[in-house]
């Protein structure tokens, strides 16, 4: 159940409801049980006050009407009950109903008797209440006496009981019908996730081709992602799958040519026609290899440092056009970064700069910034530039093979299909050292 969502959020909302539920079952019983003891101990006092009005001196005795405003006390055993005590403890005069109850009150009370106090107290069968005050009997010499009332808890605890088991079943019927809602609540707030995973069955399966679109906003993003992610996979299939349209109809010409010079020379093929060929075909593979293996772009893609990239174009074209003494200079801040594929970055550097190589006297540089959100790639060359008209020319889209301008071909159209791909922009224009200026613009 720990791995499924649905048995998670079920458990801690039940922990949860448990726990919220004991404590304010807890609240609820202390708060009874407290007022159930204050208003018995307002009671208490309150007939302990009548016990006191009632009170009068005859013959030196402390003596009581026979009968109270309190029925009770005139009822054996009626559960209320009251005595006087003087300070040694000695019984001045007891309730009728309580005169078979054999109880010592002196060692239940809270505090050191004094005149005008009040004390109250509670033991597991009674609550207990004393009024201590001064009266005088013999001599008129004031003595101590203590007024008790006493009532039966018994009663009382049975009613807070029943107060806890009505509470107690309240509770849990409510319990029980907040884990239905809940039940009911996850269901309905965990369907769209079932309904995410249907979808991508239904992918899977092939009977469905994206995810729906009407995901709750705090799936919108992995729905979007997602597809994102399935749009990309079918590009690359569909690149695939031009791709080897386009190699089988670009060999047809060389092969063409193979033929016709077999059927000329009858079965003999000049190793001029061999070389020429055999390099045309080669170019038409790694060109088509190239087109197919470039990177769809993706919004999860990880951030590439494009310093690093640069330098290692820049090494490997020194070692390559050695011989030319070529000075590249970069100026690219370590800060930057390319928020794509590390192999399209890779792509675009090494076809342009390679061009600009080719095409310069001495000197190439590599200048990259950032602004705008958006990655700016400058490479520039000495060389002898390109006219503005080969310009639009030679980034028109669907341009065939055989038609590119010497030197801007194949590398370029790869370069072409990765900054397409990317929603970018490719610029040509004149560079200050005189040469071709190339601007790649990339989202970043």
């Amino acid at each position: 159940m720990f791995n499924s969502l649905f048995g998670r959020l079920l458990i801690a909302s039940l922990i949860l409801l448990s726990v919220f539920f004991s404590m304010i079952y807890f609240a609820i019983n202390q708060t009874f049980i407290t007022n159930t003891v204050t208003t018995k101990r307002d009671q208490l006092r309150l007939q302990n006050n009548v016990l006191l009005s009632a009170a009068f001196v005859e013959n030196d005795k402390i003596l009581l009407p026979d009968e109270l405003s309190e029925r009770r006390f005139d009822e054996y055993e009626s559960g209320l009950y009251g005595f006087i005590h003087d300070q040694s403890g000695k019984r001045l005069w007891t309730s009728y109903s309580g005169h078979d109850l054999k109880i010592d009150l002196r060692t239940l009370g809270s505090q050191p008797p004094k005149a005008g106090k009040r004390d109250f107290a509670q033991t597991a069968n009674f609550y207990i209440s004393h009024h201590y005050v001064e009266w005088e009997l013999v001599d008129d010499q004031p003595l101590l006496l203590t007024f008790s009332v006493l009532e039966d808890s018994t009663l009382t605890l049975e009613k807070v009981r029943d107060f806890q088991y009505s509470i107690l079943r309240l509770l849990v019927i409510s319990g029980v019908a907040l884990v239905v809602a809940l039940l009911s609540i996850l269901r309905w707030g965990t369907m769209p996730l079932k309904m995410l995973a249907k979808n991508i069955k239904e992918i899977e399966n092939g009977t469905s081709q994206r995810l729906a679109d009407d995901y709750p906003m705090e799936l919108s993003d992995v729905g979007r992602n997602l597809n994102e992610l399935i749009d990309a996979e079918h590009q690359q299939r569909e690149r695939y799958q031009n791709t080897l349209a386009d190699l089988a109809h670009s060999l047809k010409t060389p092969l063409a040519v193979v033929k016709v010079e077999l059927e000329a020379n009858r079965g003999e093929l000049s190793e001029a026609i061999i070389a020429e060929q055999s390099l045309r075909m080669e170019e038409i593979i790694t060109h088509q290899l190239q087109r197919a293996v470039v990177a769809s772009p993706s919004t999860l893609s990880d951030r590439v440092p494009v310093d690093e990239c640069v330098r290692k174009i820049s090494s490997a074209l020194s070692k390559v056009y050695a011989d030319k003494m070529i000075s590249i200079t970069q100026d690219v801040d370590s800060e930057i970064s390319f928020r794509g594929d590390k192999r399209d970055l890779m792509e675009i550097l090494g076809n342009i700069a390679d061009n600009a190589c080719k095409a310069c006297n001495s000197s190439v540089k590599i200048c990259v910034h950032q602004s705008n959100d958006k990655l700016h790639i400058k490479i520039h060359d000495d060389g002898s530039g390109i006219s503005e008209q080969l310009r639009k020319k030679v980034i028109e889209r669907g341009q065939r093979l055989d038609s590119k301008t010497s030197g801007q071909g194949i590398g370029l159209d790869v370069v072409k299909d990765i900054v397409n791909s990317y929603k970018g922009e490719l610029l040509i224009d004149i560079s200050p050292l005189g040469g071709a200026l190339f601007t790649i613009i990339l989202p970043s």
